[in-house]
């Protein structure tokens, strides 16, 4: 399933413009219920973490909200608390939108699909966790597509590569690639 994220050039649509904002805390904002749908909360929330370069998004319930907090070079930064039925309903469209099944809350899911921000690509992968009072937690691994290399730059040795391509000629098999997550030089 691919969706596209249009922007009006000129209305700047981000997450300021869309909901008051009243300060919390130091570094949290809340939004006091402005979007017209869950659609449109859901794509101002990536659209801001791909604009800030976040690797993940995450969704994390509280007794009386949820906190969405961006994954920032390793570190969560706080971007925003919604209210319990908004959340509910974003992480049922985010469900919903991953292929997953949004009435089971009460076992770890995932799912995935991709989304284009800003003319880019962004393939987003989605996880679930059941919490306490049937509640879930929810993340959204980013993953732009913009960075393609053929596989004969990929590795340090040509006869690697020969190999490897040899390899994937074979009707079965299984061919583990491992290392850190985002490591892609």
């Amino acid at each position: 399933m691919d969706n596209t994220l249009t922007k009006n050039p000129n209305k700047k649509k981000d997450f300021a413009n869309i909901c008051r904002i009243s300060i919390l805390k130091k570094s949290e904002r809340r939004c006091t219920f402005i979007f017209h749908s869950v659609e449109s909360l859901s794509e101002v929330m990536i659209g801001d973490a791909f604009s800030n370069d976040a690797t993940d998004i995450h969704l994390i319930p509280r007794t009386n909200d949820y906190l969405i907090q961006f994954r920032k070079i390793g570190v969560l930064v706080p971007f925003q608390t919604i209210d319990l039925d908004q959340a509910e309903r974003l992480i049922a469209h985010l469900k919903f939108m991953a292929s997953m099944d949004i009435g089971e809350k009460r076992k770890p899911q995932s799912g995935s699909f991709t989304l284009t921000v800003r003319n880019t690509l962004l393939s987003l992968r989605i996880s679930t966790l059941p919490t306490t009072h049937l509640k879930e937690s929810l993340v959204i691994r980013i993953l732009p597509q913009k960075y393609q290399l053929p596989i004969e730059k990929m590795s340090l040795y040509p006869s690697s590569a020969k190999k490897l391509l040899a390899l994937l000629m074979y009707s079965h098999g299984l061919i583990l690639f491992t290392g850190p997550t985002g490591n892609v030089t």
